[in-house]
């Protein structure tokens, strides 16, 4: 063959283009499938493990109802369309905020202010309000009036100069940042210098110099406490008394008339700048944070509107150190800690030394005791440490109660208090608080046993309607005497009442009711009390003997003894030389805390700190339960029924061990269908304030229809119940109206300092108020077929070291105070479920205690709910320890700690027995929700997977499939090619080419 180079380049090239003809779709389709498989198939597995935060995020659900019934609605909607519904909530925040906002001073009737009054809003917190804190409690509240608009609504006129300035892009610097994630450090104060304030916005005070308002804002939220020490958050930083110091000077020159100051925090700002007046304030009202439509209503405070009737539910001071907790107020390590001997998160903890002195109930204990000459009290000064009491609120008028009868009704174990108020003034109307306070006897068996009793304790209130001029209202307010019962640890070991002489008065607040009852006990001024009591609204019981037996027995029939010994160091069979001194009005100078005890780690509580702690071995031996029984019920079938029908058990012998998992484990934020039984899942969603998605906001439903309330210590200050019962049925409608099930709220822990970061979802320092406030929100929530987790279950009163912090604290304390505030919901407020807190009791996670979730949730407060973890965060928040204490049914778990646990009890008749438990709980709650709105006999489920999950299935798939395809296309189309005339002919001709090479050579 004598073909020329060029001849032989063509000829080759035309026998790649026949190969790439034949072969290269083919190849091209595998490598483009290849790559979508190595993407997306990964991707999709990966995602389809957060299955359920991915539906969080971008939206889905994991179920359809098929044949859906649209007559089968069991729970509806109080309201006839959406806008009913948000117009309402938006006029009821408004009303919260009227009647929990305090009054706090009010200097010569500074206010109200005169109608159309000229008014310079100063500090950037007046351009920056708090209307919510921060975390999975935030708020949306942009649509909120700000402060300068509700006051132009209200009718004043205000300095535009100086709120310009405020919120110039050259003061942007000064904005504090807005928080809606967990917080990793406190929030810092961010006022503006005074040497940044222009003459021209000085100047400009003058024309709207009748009132200078002063905003003082904080803000805290989830993740992190206040900061306190060396910096003080709640306390005026320089550049805020620069700026009160100015206006002042503006006051004292002319260009003002009057200082009003507005404290926007649901923290206690330390308001020592009150206690000799400083910067010459006329007035001064606590608004806490103020929801979507609060601020108006304050606007209308202002404007004499409104006449504000809230109560202090925080002891406000003039020093906030002076409080005993805070000795005890940072985490410690415990002293022999390495990783080797327990986990990390194991390693910190916390005494309760102050024991049941919280908040008035130091403060006042200790002012009695002073006064008596009791209880080695020192010089102590009641009124270096308190500026305003618990319960304290002025009104725009003056109330006067007499006439206090009480009456024992042995039926209902139960007090009958009639008080008679009466409006005094002569030119405003106004609604009143009256607050019930007991005191109980303080004696020998109590010293002899360590029985704390506080000087009062509040044990019922009532509001009045709003009375004119004049008028008079007698109230009736029952007090059930079972809240005056005193906890015995080391006694009776149970709630016991002392012999000696009980007292009851009407009060304004806390330090009026001491005084009451320190009058009718014979003390007077002379004596040390800084005002004279009213002994003439005090009742007196006498109780003969010590009664140990009347409340041994809960109120679901269940015995009361000791359940929380173990978070008790005096108690705790595994304390090795570790004790605490408890503070005791025995000996206030003795034992007041003054630095936290060293704890060093023993043996047993080296075994108690590991991640799990069941062992099989510790159980009696049981039956497998029957998993997986053909039996024909549906969830539908247990709509109505008892958690005692026997049906529960025919219906749960349907469960397979898988479904069990799921239905326990692989739960944040929904409840997944469970298909044996037909069950839908649910959505479930956060909501101290309010439902909220703030971390997780894509539901166009909850935004669109979700009311932003206030803080929850501003609806607690309205010591009004029928307003907590329209909260609870607004937000049981907004979750109806946004699918939701189950409802992460309210927050039910205590205002142990004024540091806590959650304060803002917590309602009060007291237990008693915030069980009773509390119980008719849930109450009404719950009507609507959601069901409440409130949270967190318990001792979250701090954020430090929130995960894995252990808490240790004397029974009585637990029971008297941080447990109170959760046991009033469960028995009178219908409360069916509690979301569990990261905190251990003592060594003991406080889903892993069985004390605490058996022996008190379920047996004393007889609770047949479901009960969720917070989000699991860390494997000691595990499966097996939860689902044996009895209490834990739901994790919320984004992490898979849970689901991948649980499998490897499979064939524990143990674990599975607890886990079938478990489940019952959860599907009698899921059975009668709203949930099953749209179930009918008929109706079936149908699995589903979130939109996106599915796109990225099908491109996975295609991937896969369409590399094997083309991969196997390809093979048979080169092996065809192969075979063609051109590849023969070709290969030929090369075959020629070559050999004739070789024969010149």
């Amino acid at each position: 063959m004598g073909e020329n180079k060029k001849e032989v380049k063509a000829r080759k090239k035309a026998f790649r283009k026949a190969k790439h003809r034949a072969i290269r779709p083919w190849k091209g389709l595998s490598i483009v499938c290849a790559i979508l498989a190595v993407i997306f198939v990964p991707l999709y597995s990966l995602l389809n493990v957060f299955d359920n935060s991915l539906a969080i995020f971008v939206g889905g659900t994991f179920w359809k109802l098929q044949n859906e019934d649209e007559s089968a609605q069991y729970f509806t909607s109080d309201f006839e369309s959406t806008e009913d519904m948000v117009d309402y909530g938006l006029q009821l925040v408004q009303q919260v905020e009227a009647e929990g906002a305090a009054l706090l001073m009010n200097e010569n009737n500074a206010l109200p202010l005169a109608e159309g009054d000229n008014v310079s809003l100063f500090s950037n917190s007046s351009v920056n309000l708090v209307y919510g804190g921060t975390g999975s409690g935030n708020i949306d509240a942009s649509t909120a009036d700000t402060l300068k608009t509700a006051m132009e609504k209200t009718g004043f006129n205000v300095n535009e100069t100086l709120w310009n300035f405020y919120e110039s892009e050259e003061m942007g610097m000064y904005k504090r940042g807005n928080g809606g994630t967990i917080a990793t450090a406190s929030a810092v104060v961010t006022e503006v210098p005074w040497n940044e304030y222009t003459d021209e916005v000085k100047d400009s005070v003058s024309s709207y110099g009748d009132a200078a308002i002063v905003t003082l804002s904080r803000v805290g939220g989830e993740g992190a406490d206040l900061a306190y020490g060396d910096v003080n958050y709640l306390a005026l930083d320089d550049n805020e008394k620069e700026m009160l110091s100015n206006v002042a000077a503006m006051k004292a020159d002319g260009t003002v008339s009057k200082i009003i100051v507005l404290i926007n925090s649901a923290n206690a700002l330390q308001v020592d700048f009150l206690k000799d007046n400083t910067y010459n304030v006329d007035a001064c009202l606590w608004i806490g944070d103020v929801g979507i439509t609060g601020i108006n209503a304050v606007a209308d405070i202002l404007a004499g509107n409104v006449n504000p009737s809230g109560s202090l539910v925080d002891t406000y001071c003039y020093d906030n150190y002076s409080s005993p907790a805070m000795a005890n107020f940072m985490p410690m390590i415990y002293e022999g800690y390495t990783e080797e001997l327990i986990p990390e998160k194991a390693k910190s903890y916390m005494v309760y030394q102050e024991g049941i002195y919280v908040g008035y109930k130091y403060y006042e204990t200790r002012y009695e005791d002073t006064v008596m000459g009791t209880g080695n009290a020192g010089s102590y000064v009641y009124s270096d440490d308190v500026a305003f009491p618990f319960g304290y609120g002025l009104s725009y008028t003056d109330f006067e109660y007499s006439d206090m009868t009480g009456v024992y009704d042995a039926a209902t174990d139960s007090y009958n208090f009639n008080v008679t108020v009466t409006n005094t003034g002569d030119t405003y109307s106004g609604k009143e608080t009256v607050q019930i306070y007991a005191q109980s006897p303080y004696t020998e068996y109590d010293k002899e046993n360590s029985v704390e009793k506080s000087a009062v304790q509040l044990c019922g209130f009532g509001k009045t309607d709003i009375l004119a001029p004049g008028e008079s209202q007698t109230l009736t307010i029952n007090v059930d005497r079972a809240d005056i019962a005193s906890y015995d640890a080391y006694g009776a070991k149970t709630y016991i009442l002392d012999a000696g002489d009980y007292y009851f008065t009407a009060a304004t607040d806390a330090h009026n009711a001491v005084n009451n009852i320190l009058a009718a006990k014979g003390f007077t001024a002379e004596n040390g009390m800084d005002a004279e009591g009213n002994a003439e609204l005090t009742f007196q019981w006498t109780n003969d003997t010590l009664d140990t037996t009347t409340y041994a027995v809960s109120k679901s029939g269940a015995e009361v003894t000791n359940q929380l010994s173990d978070s008790d160091m005096n108690l705790y069979e595994g304390a090795g030389d570790n004790s605490v001194t408890y503070l005791s009005r025995n000996d206030w100078e003795g034992t007041f805390p003054t630095e936290s005890p060293v704890f060093a780690l023993t043996d047993t509580m080296i075994d108690d700190l590991q991640l799990v702690q069941y062992d099989a071995a510790d159980y009696d031996t049981v039956e497998m339960p029957t998993l997986g029984a053909k039996n024909g019920l549906t969830l539908y079938d247990m709509i109505g029924k008892d958690y005692d029908d026997a049906d529960w058990d025919t219906l749960l012998d349907q469960l397979t061990y898988d479904e069990m998992v799921t239905l326990i484990g692989d739960s944040f934020h929904w409840t997944m269908p469970i298909k044996s039984i037909q069950a839908p899942g649910s959505r479930d969603e956060n909501g101290p304030q309010g439902l909220t998605a703030s971390l997780f906001g894509n539901n166009d439903k909850e935004k669109l229809t979700a009311t932003a309330f206030t803080s929850e210590d501003v609806m607690a200050a309205t010591f009004n119940t029928d307003i907590m019962t329209e909260i609870g049925k607004v937000i049981g409608n907004n979750c109806l109206s946004a699918d939701v099930a189950i409802l992460y709220g309210p927050g039910n822990n205590i205002h142990r300092t004024p540091y806590g970061g959650r304060n803002f979802e917590y309602y009060s320092e007291d237990g008693f108020l915030s069980g009773k406030m509390s119980a008719y929100e849930v109450a009404a929530i719950q009507e609507k077929g959601v069901h409440v987790v409130m949270k967190h279950f318990a001792l979250n009163d701090c954020e430090q070291d929130r995960i894995g912090l252990g808490v240790w604290l004397s029974e009585q304390a637990a029971r008297e105070v941080y447990l109170k505030a959760f046991q009033d919901v469960f028995e009178e407020g219908n409360a069916n479920g509690t979301m569990v807190a990261y905190t251990r009791w003592g060594c003991i996670w406080s889903g892993g205690n069985k004390g605490l979730m058996t022996g008190i949730m379920r047996n004393e407060w007889g609770s047949n709910g479901l009960t969720i973890t917070d989000n699991v965060l860390n494997p000691y928040v595990n499966g097996p320890d939860g689902v044996m204490a009895g209490g834990v049914t739901t994790y919320d778990a984004m992490m898979p700690y849970v689901t991948k646990e649980l499998p490897a009890y499979k064939n524990d008749p143990v674990m599975v027995t607890a886990m079938r438990e478990a489940c019952h709980h959860d599907l009698y709650v899921l059975a009668n929700s709203v949930a099953m709105n749209g179930v009918g006999e008929n109706t079936t489920i149908k699995f589903v997977q979130p939109k996106l999950l599915v796109i990225l299935k099908t491109i996975a798939t295609i991937g896969v499939v369409g590399f094997i395809l083309s991969l196997v296309m390809f093979i048979l189309k080169k092996r065809k090619f192969k075979k063609s005339e051109e590849y023969t002919s070709y290969m030929a001709w090369k075959k020629e080419l070559k050999q004739n090479k070789q024969n010149k050579q």
